[in-house]
């Protein structure tokens, strides 16, 4: 099958994890770069760039399947033009909250063009509703996974215990919400990765837990590998569901304590492959029972690796494959 995959292709990012699986299941791929160069333009005539650049690729290439992941650019003008013109097959992956009004997470044209997907696939059970009464045509359940070549366990010495060791470690970009839930755990030997974390509020004590950067790839393992507890905070925007980290974390073999959720719950049980809380409160006395007790962490945690293989992309893309047959 020859796919257009649209989509953000640098180092761990979603769609050169998608780019590699649907190549390695024996497709033609094609990948459109969201953050090709278009010169010196602004946002506007920039994204008015990309859609000519997208229209006109596809047209040359004429695909099987046109596979989008958010399309915060596309336009609805083009979706259209291109469904007039060629026959194709539209579906969409949206890994944030397509109804979030927050900046970043959404925008107009991700909210009109879902009407004109022939499937689109969310993360989170609970936007299903809400995509249909969008106009979608037909909404899908598709979770998150692990990317086998970027999330596995990985050996650490004593000099990176030093550099990527904790007794808890958070790795996640900067948000308010983040931010708020982090203040909690001041008083522990907690350790800060990610980005946009410079934007806390200058005397705030969370800047010493900072790292000044974000850990990715094998710098991702070993901040599992090296810490007691890694700690995977779901968002409110992401409901009764789970996020990336619910399979990352587990597949690199790091021992993982996160909110208590309906999904994640699913995925994974609880008290034998995974551990949660509820109140800041539980939070604090799950630390207490976990921190110091190696034989119950290595256990859990080998547990959640065992589950874990049967959640990683080349799952969830032959489950893709698989719609590509039944939708017309």
């Amino acid at each position: 099958m020859k796919i257009f995959l649209v989509a953000e292709f640098s180092h761990g990012a979603l769609g050169t994890s998608y780019s590699s699986v649907f190549k390695n299941l024996g497709n033609d791929v094609i990948e459109f770069n969201i953050n090709s160069k278009t010169g010196f333009l602004s946002p506007f005539l920039k994204t008015i760039n990309l859609n000519k650049i997208f229209i006109s690729k596809v047209l040359e290439v004429k695909p099987d399947l046109i596979f989008i992941i958010k399309g915060s650019f596309i336009s609805p003008e083009t979706l259209k033009e291109i469904k007039n013109r060629i026959s194709v097959s539209l579906f969409c992956f949206n890994p944030d909250n397509p109804f979030n009004l927050n900046k970043g997470a959404s925008n107009e044209n991700i909210r009109k063009c879902i009407p004109l997907y022939d499937c689109y696939f969310i993360w989170g059970k609970f936007l299903i509703p809400q995509l249909l009464k969008a106009g979608a045509k037909r909404a899908e359940y598709l979770p998150f996974a692990y990317d086998p070549e970027l999330h596995y366990p990985v050996s650490v010495n004593e000099e990176e215990k030093k550099i990527f060791g904790n007794d808890i470690a958070f790795i996640g970009s900067y948000d308010k919400e983040r931010e708020e839930f982090l203040l909690n755990l001041i008083d522990y030997a907690l350790a800060i990765w990610g980005n946009g974390w410079n934007k806390l509020p200058i005397f705030s004590p969370l800047r010493k837990k900072w790292k000044g950067r974000d850990a990715i790839g094998k710098d991702f393992s070993k901040v599992c590998n090296a810490s007691k507890i890694i700690l995977n905070h779901i968002r409110a925007q992401n409901g009764n569901a789970h996020n990336m980290k619910t399979f990352e974390i587990p597949a690199c073999g790091g021992f993982m304590l996160t909110n208590r959720t309906k999904e994640q719950c699913g995925f994974f049980e609880e008290g034998k492959e995974i551990c949660c809380f509820e109140t800041p409160d539980e939070l604090k006395n799950k630390i207490k029972q976990f921190l110091n007790n190696y034989e119950t962490r290595k256990n859990i945690s080998k547990n959640a690796y065992d589950k874990v293989q049967k959640h990683s992309y080349n799952v969830r893309i032959k489950e893709i494959l698989n719609r590509c047959s039944t939708v017309k």
